[in-house]
């Protein structure tokens, strides 16, 4: 689709629209798709983690809360939504691989660090013949204490360059994803040396994450390292995945900076909505052209 600059694929992140919906942001014109993994099986009992002493056997219940071990069960609940890409002769654009309890890559524990990558490595072999070119990963959980940020971001790097590396072998690539709050990678600067010391993976913009930097500052660091995109709005207070131009996003700027600085990937859309179901193909690129318009 021609928008401002340059001629750009239109996508979104599906992981949780049904196959109805899915078939509506392909009948709008919409050709890159993100799935993502969830972090855990809908039928995952809970766990009293207040019962269990912070050591080796916490890290295991988690693992099994997680669906760590389970990693074809995961994996299989998108079936519905790969088959409806495949009806459509397209096949997923990335793959967002698990974060949450059970799936930090910047654990600090090695043993656990490395359980974790090996997860994310059966992941990926269960994905690998939907043909999706990028593995998008959050680089740690948190909240990340600032005495532990050094051994926690050598712990990620060590991450991001193994699952790479494996990646690669799969024909796909591991991007990394810029993250707010406490996170790593929530600014440029430590985008950019994670990046870097991991043998220069990509980077996947997150345009609602940045809460301490501007976007023309970030897009100066690292656009031309952008292989993927999450675009939504936000208040510039925290994370909100609104519609654009409900926010404070500088949508014409974004765009511009991108394709100025050589990006062809998709304009991938990553929103919520609440109650009322996810929002409808049409009233998101309506909203994204309107968000455009009023910055000219």
């Amino acid at each position: 689709m021609k928008i401002l600059c340059c001629d750009v694929p239109l996508g979104l992140s599906a992981t949780s629209h049904s196959p109805e919906a899915i078939q509506g942001f392909i009948d709008e014109g919409f050709t890159h798709f993100e799935i993502g993994i969830h972090d855990s099986l809908p039928d995952a009992a809970p766990i009293d983690f207040s019962r269990c002493q912070a050591n080796a056997e916490t890290r295991s219940l988690i693992a099994r809360r997680a669906g760590r071990g389970q990693e074809e069960r995961l994996t299989g609940l998108q079936n519905e939504r790969i088959s409806k890409l495949y009806e459509n002769r397209l096949r997923p654009w990335s793959v967002h691989l698990p974060f949450g309890p059970g799936w930090d890559v910047a654990h600090p524990v090695r043993e656990e660090r490395a359980a974790v990558c090996a997860s994310l490595k059966r992941v990926m072999d269960c994905t690998a013949d939907w043909g999706a070119k990028v593995y998008v990963l959050h680089g740690c959980l948190e909240p990340v204490k600032p005495e532990d940020r050094a051994l926690r971001m050598a712990r990620s790097i060590l991450s991001l360059r193994e699952l790479s590396d494996y990646a690669r072998g799969l024909g796909a690539a591991v991007a990394l994803e810029n993250l707010p709050r406490s996170c790593l990678a929530n600014n440029s600067e430590e985008t950019l040396a994670m990046s870097e010391a991991a043998g220069d993976v990509p980077i996947v913009f997150d345009v609602n994450h940045l809460l301490g930097e501007s976007h023309a500052s970030f897009m100066r660091a690292l656009a031309k390292r952008v292989i993927s995109t999450h675009l939504s709005d936000y208040d510039g207070v925290d994370e909100r995945h609104l519609l654009p131009g409900e926010g404070i996003v500088p949508w014409k700027s974004v765009v511009t900076g991108l394709c100025e600085a050589g990006y062809r990937g998709p304009m991938l859309f990553e929103l919520r909505r609440g109650e009322n179901g996810p929002y409808q193909a049409r009233e998101v690129l309506q909203a994204f052209l309107k968000a455009l318009a009023r910055e000219q």
